[in-house]
């Protein structure tokens, strides 16, 4: 690479990437700028932030508990994923709410504060919204703008500058794109003002009718706001200097656009609960650098606000751990909020940006005693972020972490078995539920949700799947009453997701599995051993100490709830991997039973597809598969009844979708599969210990017959479901310990 041809480039791309973001502007080409997208030059902060979300996209997403829209600005595009927030769509959807609530009210006029469990994702729920923010402003669909005031060097007005000696200072549109030489003193406004302030009421009134009309409301920040007061005490003296010429103070006005970061405290700041105060004044006056000002501004004494309400104007501010402070610390909040100011020694400070906060579930149950609370909550929304309760979700917070514990161990990758952070999950949120409501049901619905278990409900949460042997006509009606469930659980104090094991302490569990000599790879043993431990701290974690209700909130027992459900996920694989089951067949077999019912049910002939002949339902194939179901000979033709029945309902639900029997009879497939399994069960379970000792011991001690169907099952095992030789003599080992026995 040539440095010099480099270095140009860069030089080149630079200049080019300046003049296309119109980085400085003079006042008139600002106007321009307003005339061509008068909407996003008249936005305030609430109105920007909204447009962040809307510039990055939503989609509804359906889970068995409700339908929601998420934001993908939180899947972090920006960042290539990194940090991500995973599920949380309510809360989404509830800041979002908010801030279309400030749009149309014309101001932010509340604090939004999200509190929720420790490592519930609150501050990264802020995190993702600052960085998108910081983004977002880099698109031409963010362009913000702030002005600074341009004094040109005193010299300029006696002789020419630099123009072919054609055209002098005072024949100048603008100061604005003056050289720095050629600059006496630049005055930069600290509170970002908008550009168009600096045009009187009046005339802003009369711009926006013009260019918004009059279905679009510009914000109050605009219609009834002001400059602040340094640069109104410049804008004043210089239009007294000038005689009212109001053409010539804007020479003076160099409109830049500015970028939001988080890095450089601009227009995204965190206030951390320190003691100190927010916002102050200094003194700017006696700077050296201004001694070249007009002698209408050297008789001014100027003072310019400072501090972290001041960088975060125009844009976001973050109150981290709002409630860790004493109550005189943030009581400004409270003007803040209602009017929009924040009254400081020497002026008033006017804010224009959307405020954040974060607190813990005690630190808000406190604040809520205090006879203060109720003036905070008017000017307050709250929001609450609950631990996930859907395991499917919560393992896509793991599974990168898995993958980057797994290497790098003692120098030596360390692989990772499948379902390892699905483990993890599924244990965490069974620490989080609770006992489903029933009071307000009716007796069925009350019975069959008084009768879930801890997993039972953590799987109707993450898949729909209700328990085996449930009704249809039960099952379908607690599937369709978990969306109400799920809200009702977010209601109540003790809500849930409130009290559990939080993605911080999962993440603890997976270090120190990753870290354990006595498994060779980081598997679900492992975690289950790295849990056994954590349950036994039960003064380090709270949620160790809340007593047990009924089969809820009991940490330790999860354990074996999680681990039958690990087993049963391997052994499922197992029996793929083995060919004793095919899935695709076994769903095959039932589309084929439901077309001999059909018609049968219909008194029809059927063609058969193999002779092309008409002929009767062949009762013998109903009649295996029913008994296979467990459906007694006399009541084979209700059951055949009631399966035309599910289809017809399932058409009314779905009239535009075709029919997917994989949906449809989702529990009368599964236990089709397990009537096939427990004929083979007994073969599986030699395979699996010819399989542990072809990993184990190699081939001399198994026979030919033996090795081939081991290694055919060991290429499934890794080709197809993802493990590699360290892993399956694990898994297969903890598989064969713990049910030792055929079909336990």
């Amino acid at each position: 690479m040539d440095p010099h041809a480099f270095l140009a480039q860069t030089n080149d791309e630079t200049r080019e990437r300046f003049v296309a973001e119109k980085t400085l502007l003079s006042f008139a080409a600002y106007l321009d700028q307003v005339a061509a997208d008068p909407v996003r030059q008249t936005r305030d902060a609430a109105r920007y932030l909204r447009d962040c979300f809307d510039f990055y996209g939503s989609e509804r997403v359906t889970f068995p508990y409700g339908t929601f829209t998420h934001f993908k600005l939180f899947d972090a595009p920006f960042d290539n994923g990194r940090d991500r927030v995973v599920g949380h769509a309510p809360v989404q959807e509830a800041i979002y709410g908010h801030l279309t609530d400030f749009v149309r009210a014309g101001r932010v006029n509340k604090l939004i504060l999200l509190h929720g469990p420790n490592g519930s994702a609150k501050s990264s729920l802020i995190s993702c919204i600052m960085r998108g923010l910081e983004d977002y402003s880099h698109a031409p669909e963010g362009a913000m703008y702030t002005f600074n005031w341009v004094f040109p060097s005193g010299k300029l007005e006696r002789t020419n500058i630099g123009f072919g000696g054609q055209r002098t200072l005072d024949k100048l549109d603008s100061y604005a794109h003056l050289p720095e030489r050629d600059v006496d003193a630049r005055l930069r406004v600290e509170t970002r003002d908008h550009p168009l302030l600096l045009l009187p009421r009046p005339a802003r009134m009369k711009l926006f009718a013009e260019l918004l009309g009059p279905d679009v409301r510009p914000p109050k920040s605009l219609t009834e706001g002001e400059l602040s007061a340094k640069a109104r005490q410049i804008f004043e003296a210089l239009l007294r200097a000038y005689q009212g010429d109001m053409s010539q103070v804007l020479k003076h006005v160099q409109v830049e656009r500015f970028f939001v970061s988080r890095r450089y405290r601009q227009a995204a700041v965190t206030i951390d609960p320190q003691m100190r105060a927010d916002a102050g004044v200094r003194q700017v006056t006696a700077d050296r650098s201004l001694g070249a000002l007009p002698p209408s501004l050297q008789n001014q004494t100027l003072y310019e606000p400072m501090g972290d309400l001041v960088d975060a104007n125009r844009g976001v501010v973050e109150y981290n751990d709002l409630l860790k402070r004493p109550l005189e610390a943030f009581k400004y909040l409270l003007s803040a909020c209602e009017q929009g100011t924040v009254r400081l020694d020497m002026m008033t400070l006017y804010l224009d940006a959307v405020l954040l906060g974060s607190c813990n579930v005690g630190q808000l149950e406190g604040f809520q005693t205090m006879p203060d609370f109720a003036s905070f909550k008017a000017r307050i929304e709250l929001v609450q972020v609950p631990y996930q309760t859907d395991f499917k979700l919560e393992q896509t917070i793991y599974a990168e972490q898995a993958t980057s514990l797994g290497a790098g161990l003692d120098t030596v990758d360390k692989p990772i078995a499948p379902h390892t952070a699905t483990v993890a999950a599924l244990w965490a949120v069974l620490t989080r539920l609770r006992r489903p409501l029933t009071a307000e049901l009716n007796p069925g619905l009350k019975k069959a949700f008084g009768k879930l278990s801890p997993l039972e409900k953590a799987r109707l949460y993450a898949e729909g799947a209700t328990p085996k042997g449930m009704p249809r006509d039960v099952a379908n009606a607690v599937r369709a009453h978990v969306p109400t469930l799920f809200a009702d659980h977010r209601v109540s104090s003790e809500y849930e997701g409130r009290i559990g094991a939080s993605p911080r302490e999962i993440q603890g569990v997976l270090m120190g599995a990753a870290r354990r000599r006595d498994h060779a790879c980081l598997s679900p043993a492992a975690v289950f051993d790295e849990l056994r431990e954590l349950c036994k701290q039960d003064q380090v974690y709270a949620f160790l100490r809340e007593p047990s209700d009924g089969p809820y909130q009991q940490p330790e027992k999860f354990i074996a709830a999680a681990k039958d459900w690990y087993l049963d996920q391997v052994e499922d694989e197992l029996h793929q991997a083995m060919g004793l089951v095919d899935r695709g067949a076994t769903g095959a077999l039932f589309e084929s039973y439901v077309d001999h019912v059909v018609h049968h049910i219909r008194k029809e002939k059927r063609s058969n597809p193999i002779t092309g002949q008409d002929e009767p339902a062949d009762e013998r194939l109903m009649r295996d598969v029913e008994a296979r179901l467990g459906v007694e000979d006399r009541d084979a033709n209700d059951f055949r009844a009631g399966v035309m029945h599910r289809i017809g309902a399932w058409r009314m639900d779905n009239p535009e979708k075709p029919l997917d029997y994989g949906i449809i009879f989702t529990d009368r497939i599964a236990r089709l599969n397990d009537s096939f399994y427990a004929e083979k069960r007994r073969v599986a379970h030699q395979i699996r210990q010819e399989l542990l000792t072809l990993l184990v011991e190699g081939t001399d001690r198994l026979e030919a017959d033996a090795v081939e169907r081991a290694e055919v099952t060991l290429g499934v095992l890794t080709d197809v479901l993802g493990y590699d030789r360290v892993s399956a003599v694990e898994v297969i080992g903890f598989l064969l310990k713990e049910r030792p026995v055929p079909g336990a």
